[in-house]
């Protein structure tokens, strides 16, 4: 009997063991028309892909395994918002304003987060 295609399953993670069962899909064959190929079906991918398609663009996701299988499967389920603490390190560089409008780009972040799970559960 053949090794299972590892592929078929995700790497060991909480995600894995706790998402409900993702349905095994074919490899893409064959020619697909879509406005935009997002490639990575990761959090960036897929968000990407949320964004685009829920204003109405055609989107076709290509993962190579599974929705998840990297590191955003991996994930602890923390929301970090921006880019870390001491965002003021870059006052001299985009100003008192900039940093301003970091944080706040780091709170709607969040708020886009919570917005896109109680939408899609």
């Amino acid at each position: 009997m053949s090794a299972p295609d590892p592929r078929s399953q995700h790497t060991a993670s909480y995600y894995a063991a706790s998402s409900l069962p993702q349905p095994d899909h074919p490899v893409l064959q064959g020619e697909h028309v879509a406005d935009v190929c997002v490639v990575g079906g990761g959090f960036s991918g897929l968000n990407t892909a949320l964004e685009l398609a829920e204003r109405g663009m055609s989107v076709i996701v290509l993962e190579a395994h599974k929705i998840g299988w990297g590191a955003s499967g991996r994930n602890g389920g923390q929301l970090i918002r921006g880019v870390g603490h001491g965002l003021e390190q870059f006052e001299g560089i985009i100003g008192k304003d900039g940093v301003r409008q970091m944080k706040l780009m780091g709170l709607e972040a969040v708020e886009i987060v919570r917005q896109r799970v109680e939408r899609y559960n």
